[in-house]
């Protein structure tokens, strides 16, 4: 199930975000995005998903233009976590994630047995079994991520694209979704990740996009990573690498 961009050009606001960005992510890829803030990763991960139209240039999936595919087809394709949700307040987690079934059903069809194990293993994989009768706005920040990344899961998708998944989530909840998004791509599941934090593209292996200038500034294994010049041209400051080994893990630091 590939998705790729061809020559994909995008303006918000009549200002331009993304100029010529041709790529393409095979099946079971792991891509980290990164770049500095306002680079366009989101409009870029929006594009791909068919939610902001192109200025010029075309979106794939599967070979197909996106434009030519229904909301329905590539909800059952691709599932994403957006960085802001809006809506569902005052619903349950449990309707959140069973909201994620809704690209499965026919208008006004109720689940069947399928789809409320797919909601239970949902909210299991991602541990928030305590919180399914909880309203959505009563949580916090960090466990809200959690019910949304769960009605994600629940579609049941070849792919998930999650933008900042780890923002609003504490040190041990990041710990939980990074073992979550490696089982994830280790199981065959195709992952596109926006990160702030460059550790966590080193925590996932795979690819990494860099999104600099409108377009794509490298593109390449996760390992580049650690050529400290590569950081440099991408967010004009100095990175060191720390040198301290914690179970056989490096981590980039920002110099001070």
């Amino acid at each position: 199930m590939p998705v790729e961009a061809e020559k994909l050009t995008v303006r918000r606001l009549d200002r331009l975000v993304l100029r010529d960005v041709s790529l393409r992510i095979e099946d079971g890829e792991c891509v980290s995005v990164i770049g500095p803030n306002g680079a366009g990763k989101s409009t870029l991960m929006s594009a791909l998903l068919g939610l902001l139209p192109a200025d010029s240039g075309t979106v794939r999936l599967d070979g197909v233009p996106i434009d030519q595919l229904s909301r329905k087809h590539i909800a059952r394709r691709l599932a994403y976590v957006p960085q802001i949700h809006e809506g569902f307040m005052g619903f349950s987690v449990r309707d959140v994630i069973e909201a994620g079934r809704f690209a499965h059903l026919d208008p006004l069809e109720p689940l069947s047995p399928e789809d409320r194990r797919a909601v239970t293993d949902a909210a299991a994989a991602t541990r928030i079994e305590h919180l399914l009768d909880r309203r959505i706005d009563s949580l916090s920040g960090g466990e809200r991520q959690k019910a949304w990344i769960a009605a994600a899961l629940a579609q049941q998708t070849p792919a998930l694209f999650l933008d900042e998944p780890t923002s609003a989530l504490d040190p041990a909840h990041q710990a939980e979704l990074i073992r979550l998004m490696r089982e994830l791509h280790a199981a065959g599941k195709t992952l596109m990740v926006i990160c702030h934090d460059l550790n966590l593209p080193l925590a996932l292996g795979g690819r990494v996009l860099a999104i600099r200038d409108h377009t794509i500034a490298f593109d390449g294994p996760v390992e580049a990573m650690f050529e400290l010049d590569l950081l440099r041209r991408i967010f004009d400051t100095d990175f060191e690498l720390h040198r301290a080994v914690v179970s056989n893990h490096r981590s980039i630091q920002l110099c001070v």
